[in-house]
Parts: C-alpha cells; structure tokens; sequence
C-alpha cells in the first residue's frame, strides 16, 4: 500500500505541446517524455457498493502488461489529491481478489455476493505522456499529461489533464511549479478524479457536501492543529466546486460559501497564537471570493425561500409575478458572476497559493521556532501559541474567551440595535465554528447541546438581519414604466420579512435562554 499524493491540473487539449516544449520542465526533467497508451477498465456493483464504501477498483492495460489497483479514503484540497493505493500485477484482464492483501479491503471483497455482483461500470482510453521531474529543494515527482476520454455504453467524455505525483520530498515544490506554468499555460485545479467523472457520465450525479468533522490529536501542536483544519475546510470548499459550476442544485455553492467562512474563522482563531499580520495576505483574498459567493447566495435565499413563500399567498396580485421573474433574472446573474469567478485564473491562483502557503507553514516566525511566542493578554486568549503550545490548552482558552464575550450580551439583549444584534449573530457563528473545529477534544453529547445552542440563536438572528438584507437587494431591482402594482409587491416583501423578523426577535430571548443554560463543554 502506498499514500499517493498527486497535485491534478487541468488545461486545453490545445496546450498539450506548449506543455511538453515548456522550458521550465525541460530543466527540471532527469528523464526523457515517455508515452504510454491505457486503457482502464473501472468496476462496480449495480447498487454502487463500492462507491459507497469509497473504493475505487480497476484495471489497467499498459502495452501488454494488466495491473489492478485499488484506491480508496484520502483527501482532496486545493487540486492536491492523496489517496491510499494498492496495486499488483495481474495475469489477465481479470479481477483477482487473491492479490488482496489489506485487512479492511479483505473483509470488505469476502463478501460473495459483491464479488459476484462486479461488472465494468466505465473505461478510460488515454495517451499518457510520462516523465520524471527534480523539485527545488531536491525532492522528486512524476509529471503525467493525459489526453484520452471516458466511455460509458454510447457515451463519452473528453479529458485533458496533468498530474503532478509527488515521489519524494514536501509537496510545496508541486504547487510552486503549478503557479510558474500558470503564467504561461490556462492551467485549472482539477479537483474531480477520473472516476468520479466516470461515476458522473454513468448517471450517479454527486451531492452536495457538508463539512466533515476535524481529525485532530490531543498530541498535536496548534500550528499542526490549524493546518489540519484549514486543508478540511479547502476538501469541503472543493468538493462542492464541481457541482456549483455545473449550476443546478444551489445548495452547492451554500456549502462552498460555509466552507470559505470556516476558512477565514480558522484564520480568524489561529491568528490569536500567530500573527494577524502573517495571516493578513491569505485573509485578503479569501474576503475577494466572499465577495463574489454573498450575493449569490442572498439572491438564492431571497428567490427560492422568501418569495416562494409569499408567492402561493399573494398568486393574484398583480405585481407579484413580474417583481418575481425580475429578481430570477437578478439571481441568474449573480451566480453567473459566482461561477464566473471560480472559473477565473484569480481562484486558480489564489487556491494555489493556499496550497503553498499551508505546505510551507509561512506564518511561522522564529520566536514560534524556539517556542518563545505566548500572546496572553486581555483581549486575546492567548497563553499558548507557538509551534510548541497544547492545541487542547489552547482550544479551552479561546473558546471561554468568546463564551464570556457572548455572555456579555446576556442583560442588554432587547436593548440592541440591528447592528449590534447583527454583532451578536457573527460572534456566535465565530464560536459555533471553533466548537465544532475542536469538538473531538471533548465529550459529544456536551459539544452538540451546546452546538445545538447555538445554532437555534444564529438562526434566529439570521432571519432578522432578513430585514437589512432584502432591502439591499430590493433596491437592485430595475424599475418599470407603470411601477404600481411591483410597488404594492414590495411593500408585501418588506411587511412579510418584517413580521418574521418580529416573530423570531420573541424567540430570541427564550433561545438565549437556552444558550444561557447550555453548559461549557471545554
């Protein structure tokens, strides 16, 4: 078993020979351009059985010679690819399940009716052109530019990609030479595997992801701790990515808009034990694409939630319908816009450089190396930053931190103004968040009642901030020549949000109440 990590590139079929004359790879190349023809073959149950445990299963003709692979678990963040891989020669196109030497994938292929169930789900036919690279800093990878196609029955998909797999050495040296070719050559992340996209043409469309819980260890430092947590936000950012562009279910960028503010609060809480100023260039950028996903999202919101809910109530007014198509085209717009920026060279950049900038651990300082950095103060948790510092110690800090900042609240609540209640609801999403970033130090029942607080308070302060929201969006909307009857529209609009954002702001004080009562899990 080996953990392949490969960063995976996509770019024009055009640019298949500006890549292999690329100056840059000839200097870095130690072998010659190799080419080999594949042809894969990808199994799988009627029911999918072996997508659903996460497995991967193929075999691959190369000349003569058939090898059966199998992948499986692993991560995908930033293009970055890493994945356990087993592979053994096989003597004819054949499964063998003989040649399974894995616990887990021994248990997981004894069972007979899987093995019988198998069939070839889809095939790859590829011209790989093969060669062997020397990274700055003496490291070594695999360049494999693939041009080919993937076949289901009568239908085919068309790829062009190269892959970066990593041989020896750190990973950093991958995405810095991935953003030396971007200058030259319309690179683009390619966060989708080939069976994936096999999976895709076969009709198993993928779903929406919601972030996966943080795999820390009481053992790790916090600087180890943050960069696990920022590569699970960049998966969760990316695993969402392929279905936002393809621009049918909205519930896809919903989840890459949550992952970037995990993101940016993981920013937000690390640089309590860092430096703000380090984090300041990686904060920067993520704010542009914020900017890009906030109103599409909103006009997502406000389209298929607010106005269909008022629609069925008001179906005859006159100027409902045509208020209604306004905004779908407003709406239409602004996830254009949304995808248009993920489809930009500036994302493809920017998630480079993520990359990089986890890979190289550049916030670091030297006083963090010699464990000398210990922020405590007043307005900060402090106490234990630093490369050296307990990440469970320093968890427990802030997150009482921000519980008593919240608590602050607690007697002057119904005295709020709209921005300051607005306030109140970032804040308690900030700790939502970093509760659930450390959630594996402690107990479970205690993390999710307090979760779960939480949550039923950021809720209700969402829907009346509604208000603010919606007639920002309001004034968006083109007027007409004979504007009446959208005038009574909007006044339907506002009087709606208006009374749900009063009937929640009665909810609010039993929902403190709650919040008031949860107990600290830390």
């Amino acid at each position: 078993m080996t953990n392949e990590i490969e960063l995976k590139l996509r770019l024009p079929s055009n640019c298949v020979a500006r890549v292999q004359r690329s100056p840059l790879l000839k200097s870095l190349s130690i072998s010659p351009s190799v080419t080999q023809n594949l042809y894969t073959v990808y199994y799988d149950t009627s029911n999918f059985d072996l997508r659903g445990n996460d497995v991967a299963f193929r075999l691959r003709r190369s000349g003569r010679r058939w090898v059966q692979s199998i992948k499986g678990g692993g991560s995908v963040a930033a293009g970055l690819h890493q994945r356990y891989e087993w592979e053994t020669p096989v003597p004819k196109p054949q499964p063998d399940f003989t040649k399974i030497s894995d616990p887990s994938l021994i248990r997981l292929f004894d069972n007979a009716d899987l093995r019988e169930q198998m069939r070839p789900l889809f095939i790859t036919e590829c011209k790989r052109r093969v060669r062997t690279l020397r990274l700055s800093g003496g490291g070594e990878a695999e360049l494999c530019l693939d041009q080919g196609r993937i076949v289901v029955g009568d239908a085919s998909m068309p790829f062009c990609e190269m892959e970066l797999e990593l041989k020896s050495g750190s990973p950093l040296p991958l995405f810095q030479l991935a953003l030396d070719l971007l200058h030259t050559i319309p690179l683009r992340l390619e966060n989708v595997s080939k069976a994936e996209r096999g999976y895709a043409l076969a009709g198993i469309k993928p779903l929406p992801l919601k972030a996966t819980s943080v795999q820390l260890a009481a053992e790790m430092s916090v600087n180890e701790a943050f960069k696990a947590i920022a590569w699970n936000c960049l998966g969760h950012l990316h695993s969402n990515e392929a279905g936002m562009l393809h621009g049918g279910d909205i519930e896809f960028l919903h989840q890459m808009r949550v992952a970037l503010r995990r993101l940016r609060s993981a920013l937000n809480v690390f640089s309590k034990a860092f430096s703000k100023a380090a984090f300041a260039p990686m904060a920067q950028e993520l704010r542009w694409l914020a900017g890009q996903f906030g109103p599409a999202r909103d006009w997502d919101v406000f389209v298929t939630e607010t106005l269909a809910d008022i629609l069925p109530h008001f179906c005859d007014h006159p100027g409902i319908l045509p208020l209604q198509k306004k905004c779908e085209q407003i709406r239409r717009r602004h996830n254009d816009e949304a995808r248009n920026a993920v489809e930009s060279a500036h994302y493809t950049e920017l998630m480079l450089k993520l990359g990089a900038w986890l890979s190289a651990d550049s916030w670091v300082t030297p006083s963090d190396l010699m464990g000398l950095d210990n922020r405590a103060g007043v307005d900060g948790p402090g106490g234990s930053g630093g490369l050296g510092g307990s990440v469970k110690e320093f968890a427990g800090t802030l997150l009482a931190h921000r519980h008593r900042q919240l608590k602050k609240y607690n007697r002057k609540l119904a005295k709020l103004s709209p921005a300051e209640l607005h306030e109140v609801r970032i804040l308690a999403k900030k700790q939502r968040y970093a509760g659930e970033f450390f959630a594996g130090f402690y107990p479970p029942k205690k993390v999710k009642a307090y979760i779960k607080s939480l949550a039923k308070l950021q809720d209700i302060l969402g829907v009346m901030n509604d208000t603010a929201i919606i007639e920002q969006l309001l004034s968006e909307v083109p007027g007409t020549g004979d504007e009446r009857g959208e005038y009574e529209a909007v006044g339907i609009i506002r009087g709606w949000v208006a009374s749900k954002a009063l009937t929640k702001k009665l909810e609010l004080t039993n929902a403190w109440v709650d919040f008031d009562k949860s107990n600290s899990f830390w």
